[in-house]
């Protein structure tokens, strides 16, 4: 019976939470989307943070100078494997993370950009 109210108290506790921001360096204006995320740690954070950034550069891929795999392929005359190396590459240059522990103080200075708090009551 231990055993089981151990996993429930584990199920009860919250995680952490982080705000982490993301967006298009370069003419995009870099970091200007913020959310709070749970998150294990602030490296788990960051990982969601670069996951968010490049979302973002997918949602511009073949756009505003963002080169996709078939303009990769035609323009620097490589196959499809290089092609994926070279966007990588690329996507790499334009992105602009963050993550910080959740602070009411952060929440507040970053309050002007889009910032999403699901936490929120």
């Amino acid at each position: 019976m231990k055993h089981i109210k151990k996993f429930e108290e584990i199920q009860n506790n919250e995680a952490p939470r982080f705000i982490i921001g993301y967006g298009l360096g370069g003419g995009f204006g870099g970091i200007h989307n913020y959310e709070v995320v749970e998150a294990t740690d602030l490296e788990d954070a960051e990982t969601q943070a670069y996951d968010k950034a490049c979302e973002e550069y997918q949602q511009y891929d073949g756009m505003y100078g963002l080169r996709d795999l078939d303009a990769i392929m035609e323009e620097d005359d490589v196959d499809e494997e290089e092609a994926e190396e070279v966007w990588n590459e690329e996507r790499e240059g334009w992105l602009d993370y963050v993550a910080y522990p959740y602070s009411d103080e952060k929440a507040e200075e970053l309050s002007g950009y889009h910032f999403e708090n699901p936490y929120e009551k």
